[in-house]
This record gives C-alpha cells, structure tokens and sequence, in this order.
C-alpha cells in the first residue's frame, strides 16, 4: 500500500501544499511521498492506495484518472477539491462560499466540543449520499445545512473531500494574520511582537481550543479511517504513558544568582531541568552556568533588542549576531533555542532566517498574549511546528508556542488577587490537555519573578504536570526528539498470513507507535526483527489505538503485528 501527497507547487491555489506534509508529520504520519503534478504527473495508482490531494486546479483527464483509481479501490482525500473534480463525484456546487469559515466536527470524532476557526472559505456544496463529518456553520454557529468534511463509498474505494483548503487553515491559526505584519497592534508595547498577528484574529469563544491542533487531528482521522489497512503513525510524545509533554524556558532579565537558583531548585525538585536565556550582563557567572549545566539546564542568549538606539528592524539583526557571539565566547555551548528579550518580531517572519543563520532552531517568540490568552491558545496549538511562509518556503526552525508565562503583564492576575482563578483556569487546561487534546505546554518564568510572586502559580503548574507523569522537557531535550522524531518513515508491506509487516527507518532513541485496532480483535502478537514487543490497546482522539513502544539507533526495522480474532 503507497501513500501519496499530491502537490502543484507552480499553481498560487498551492501555496500551502507542501506545508501538508508538516500537518502529517506533527500527527505522525511518516509514510507519505510527496509528487509534484507540474514535475512528475499521476502515479499509476494501485488498489488500496491512499491519496492526500492538495488543493490545486486539475485537467479533466486528471479528474476523470482520479476518479477511475477511487472505483478500482483507492481511497483518496482531497482538500479544497476543485469545481470538476467534486462534481464527477456528483457532488453540486452552490457556486458560493463561507467566508470567514467555521467549522463544527460531528460527536465521534477529535475536537467536536466547540466550532473551530478555519479564516478560509468553506465552498458549499450540495452532498446527498455523503457521510457528514463536520458542518459548515455561520460566525454566530448557526448551522448552514452544507458540510465542512464529506465522505463516501465510490466502486471499490472511497473518498473524503474537505471543502476548505485545511493546510492554509492551520498555517492561518498558527502563524497569525498576514496582514497585520509589522503593524503594533495590542496597544501594550510600542514595538513589534508576533502576538500582533493575532489581534482580532482569535475568536474570544475558542480561546482555550487548540484549533489547529483539531484540524490536524480530524485529517488524521479520516486517513486512518479510508485506509484499506492498518496505518501506522507515531504518539506525538515519546513514552505511552506521555499524553502531554511541557517544554521549560526562562529569561534572566536582571535576576539574582540566589533567584536563578530558587528557580532551578524547584525544577530539579519536579525531576525537571529548564533552558535559561542570559542578558549581555547578567549576574550569571561561567561558574554558575556549569553548576546549572551539571543539574541538566542548557544555556543560551536573551538578544536585547534595545542595546542600540537604532530602530529595532535594522539593529537586531546586527545585535542578535554580536550576542550569540559573545555568549559562545563567555559560556561555551549555546542552546539552539532562544527566546529574546522582550520578544520583538518582524514581519510575518521576516526574522526566521536571521536566526537560523545564528543557528537557532526552535523559537519561543509567540506567547498566548494579550492577558486574556494566558493558559489558551493564541496560535490554537500548544504543539511546535515548523515556520511555513506565504512564499510556500519551510524554514528549518519550529515555531513552539507559549501558553503558560508570568512576565510584569500578568503580575496582579497570578498574585493573591486573582489567583485562585487563574489556579483553576491552569488547572483546567491541564486536565483537558491529558484528558482530550494532547497537545504540549510551552512554560515560560523569569527567576525573578518566580522568587518575588509567581512561584503559587507556576510551582503549580509543575505540581500537576509531574502528578499526570508529563514530562517537563528543557528547550535543547524538546528540539533533539522534534528533530529525531521528524525523521522517522514508517511503510507498511503487503500483510500476509503473520500479520502486518511495517518498515520502520531513521527511528533514533524511544518512540511509541501506533496501530489502530479493530473492535473484534482479542490480542496481538508484536514483534520488532522477531523479538517481542509488550503493547496494549487505548482510545485516544477518538480511535482504539494498539501502542507500543521501541528503542531505535537509527537501524532499519521491520515490526510485525499479528492480530488474534
């Protein structure tokens, strides 16, 4: 069985094809092969074939090769399909759409507990016969009568059409409004953030959804659902036992020695180790940093960005270099992760090769900010992903939002005043992180502050994260497995009378895999290069999932799970 992401990369309707590939590998599905329509043409597809089209426009001959696979037992998903393409599968076209779109997922499947923002249309097509799976609904959520997400039987296959382009609905949730780039508009700070992308652009009725997580968990459904077989995918954290993960980070911002150690103390306490950003002057000596570094913290600059009296989007660049420089100069090693000082941001994402160039590779510049967006979700997920621009270039850095932080701007709301009720609101979305979501939790503390009022509320936090055994990972421990893990490649083999035989390459380290399971299965037997493997079956988002766990060192190798009726 092959699995195929369908791209037209010289088509602007494509803009984001290839971002869906980053979707597929943040559910962890590693086995799809991306072809270029302009570059390479259709595959000769075979029966049992799983397809992921993106959106793009299509020749008739495409159209009709498309649907002819499905009939002979393809199972295809299409997002955003074109006008001929949905109507040779009989759907009928209003010819109008839904815009700004909203989507409601039907009970059964990940994320159906509130509508979800798409900021893209939704086409309205007429789908008698369909198996509805989520709603097209209005900005007040009254339902329109049209789905967001069809399916049904064609032949010997099936198909599945998003009537929306999903790909450009994440990147839109996830990196922010485009327009709204270089533009100061929080009226908090008077120089540019990346929570300036987001203003109006959040629904205040979904912000503590991880919106773009749903969208990404729906996608992953219906593949698994259409698949002639059993597809293997990776459990977005290492261990099966993690149904979260949190990742630590703090900024020096003048703190003590005394200050960073009360921190660092906590963390150690909660069998945890954080990455600490330092200012040109910290208090910080080389022999404290090789304290911390022997207690499992990782170091790197906080780049100021107000060192010169230049307008920031000409002097960072410059200082960013020159701090990273000298830190390495001073401290040795430096982190490839980094959150600057005061958190200055250019552009859409103007910035993100400038740090790459420096040699930072995961980004901690977007905050859940404004107040009202602590402990939610102001980039609709907790989960990192790589940057993605509008001129459909992937940047070899992740984007890791922050959902949890305690700078000057929210000091009276986590203080005595207001902290039973953001206690709650911290505790609430960590329970429904466990219980529903799995996404991840980005913590940001300053030593400073957690000494002088935020210790209540983030010693907290790592009271109950550490009580639901989720891992608090530093900054370089989180990028090493996001990086190991996006290697990975599963293909699955022809079963045959032993089982499902799955190739798994470029596994480093531990991992846990998923299959999902049948109902009527009484037990499985895994093996991994013939040597048994310990599993057993949960639902999670919404499937039964059989999960395991293996240790790899970057070796070829085949598993095998043989299911017992």
């Amino acid at each position: 069985m092959n699995q195929y992401l369908i791209v037209r990369c010289l088509q602007p309707e494509n803009s984001h094809g290839l971002f869906t590939r980053e979707i597929l590998i943040s559910e962890g599905m590693m086995g799809f092969h991306v072809v270029d329509l302009d570059a390479v043409g259709l595959p000769l597809f075979e029966s049992g074939d799983l397809v992921l089209l993106t959106r793009c426009s299509l020749r008739t001959a495409e159209c009709e090769a498309l649907y002819s696979a499905v009939e002979r037992g393809v199972r295809l998903v299409c997002l955003q399909p074109p006008t001929g393409l949905a109507k040779r599968f009989g759907l009928v076209s209003t010819a109008e759409v839904l815009h700004p779109g909203w989507i409601r997922i039907r009970q059964g499947h990940p994320g159906s507990r509130s509508p979800i923002q798409a900021h893209v249309p939704i086409a309205l097509n007429e789908a008698s016969g369909w198996d509805v799976l989520a709603d097209a609904v209005s900005t007040d959520w009254v339902e329109t009568g049209f789905p967001a997400v069809a399916m049904r039987e064609v032949g010997a296959g099936k198909v599945a059409f998003f009537f929306y382009d999903l790909s450009l609905a994440v990147a839109r949730i996830r990196f922010g409004n485009p327009d709204l780039a270089s533009h100061c508009t929080t009226g908090i700070w008077h120089w540019l953030h990346a929570m300036d992308l987001f203003t109006g652009h959040v629904d205040g009725r979904v912000r503590d959804i991880p919106q773009a997580d749903f969208h990404g968990q729906l996608l992953a459904w219906v593949l698994t659902d259409l698949c002639a077989v059993p597809l293997m995918r990776l459990w977005y954290y290492p261990r099966i036992s993690h149904r979260s993960a949190a990742v630590f980070q703090s900024d020096d911002d003048g703190s003590t020695v005394a200050q960073f150690r009360e921190l660092s103390d906590s963390l150690v306490k909660h069998s945890a180790s954080g990455t600490f950003y330092l200012m040109r002057d910290t208090l910080m000596t080389e022999s404290d940093v090789s304290e911390f570094r022997a207690l499992g913290h990782t170091f790197a600059p906080h780049a100021n960005p107000f060192n010169s009296q230049e307008e920031i989007v000409f002097s960072f660049p410059e200082a960013l270099r020159e701090e990273t420089g000298l830190f390495q100069k001073r401290f040795g090693k430096c982190s490839r992760t980094l959150q600057c000082h005061c958190a200055p941001w250019k552009g859409y994402m103007d910035w993100v090769p400038m740090f790459v160039e420096s040699g930072y590779r995961l980004l901690f510049a977007y905050l859940s900010a404004p107040i009202s967006f602590l402990n939610g979700f102001m980039c609709g997920s907790g989960r990192p992903m790589c940057f993605f621009g509008l001129d459909s270039k992937q940047h070899d850095c992740w984007q890791q939002p922050v959902l949890i932080y305690d700078d000057t701007t929210v000091r009276d709301l986590i203080s005595e005043k207001g902290l039973d009720e953001i206690l709650a609101s911290q505790a609430d979305l960590i329970e429904r992180t466990i219980q529903e979501t799995h996404t991840a939790i980005g913590i940001l503390s300053h030593p400073v502050s957690f000494a002088t009022y935020s210790r209540p509320f983030i010693e907290r936090g790592f009271d109950l994260l550490q009580q639901h055994n989720v891992p608090i990972f530093n900054g370089d421990q989180w990028l090493d497995f996001l990086q190991r893990r996006s290697r990975v490649q599963i293909t699955l083999h022809d079963s045959h009378d032993e089982g499902l035989l799955y190739d798994i390459q470029n596994l480093d380290g531990t991992m846990t895999l998923m299959v999902p399971s049948r109902q009527d299965a009484k037990d499985y037997r895994i093996t991994m290069n013939d040597v048994l493997v310990d599993g057993f079956v949960e639902r999670r988002m919404e499937q039964d999932y059989l999960l395991f766990e293996i240790e790899g060192s970057g070796e070829r190798l085949t598993i095998c799970v043989r299911e017992d009726a």
